[in-house]
């Protein structure tokens, strides 16, 4: 027997690696399948999430540094996807918005990403799957917790 198997503790650290992993492959195919790079879509989910934004609030949200938001940020603004506009409190500051183009190419990674998980789970009953995301969101709040704690 592994210590996995011995030990719930490092079977949970060995299922969220794998889990992560799995839905980083899941990232790369869907980035191909919808043609945006991605941590564009990274960027763009970033943005839906907070709302017009700092390229620093946007870097801090994906714990990147802001030059490489900056960096995915200009393709999108190129595209159309973002607008960029001077930050009315701080001159020095820009903020970044989602335009329609890019709400429009978020939605549709977002559904190409839901048809996978939909046929991943398509033997679970939604109780089921709302069950899961229950689960999910209560260990990453935990992590977010004890992250601060265990410095």
């Amino acid at each position: 027997m592994t210590a996995a198997q011995h030990d719930p503790f490092e079977g949970l650290i060995d299922a969220l690696a794998d889990l992560v992993r799995r839905h980083r492959n899941l990232t790369v195919r869907l980035s191909r399948e919808s043609g945006l790079p991605a941590a564009q879509v990274a960027v763009l989910a970033a943005i839906s999430r907070l709302g017009e934004s700092r390229i620093a609030d946007l870097a801090e949200d994906l714990l990147v540094d802001p030059s490489v938001v900056s960096r995915h940020v200009s393709p999108l603004e190129h595209s159309g996807s973002v607008e960029r506009r001077q930050d009315p409190a701080d001159a020095r500051a820009a903020l970044v918005r989602l335009t329609p183009q890019g709400e429009e190419a978020l939605a549709q990674v977002r559904g190409l990403r839901r048809r996978h998980l939909e046929a991943a789970l398509a033997e679970w009953s939604e109780a089921d799957v709302a069950e899961l995301t229950e689960v999910l969101g209560t260990v990453a709040r935990f992590l977010d917790a004890t992250h601060e704690v265990v410095r």
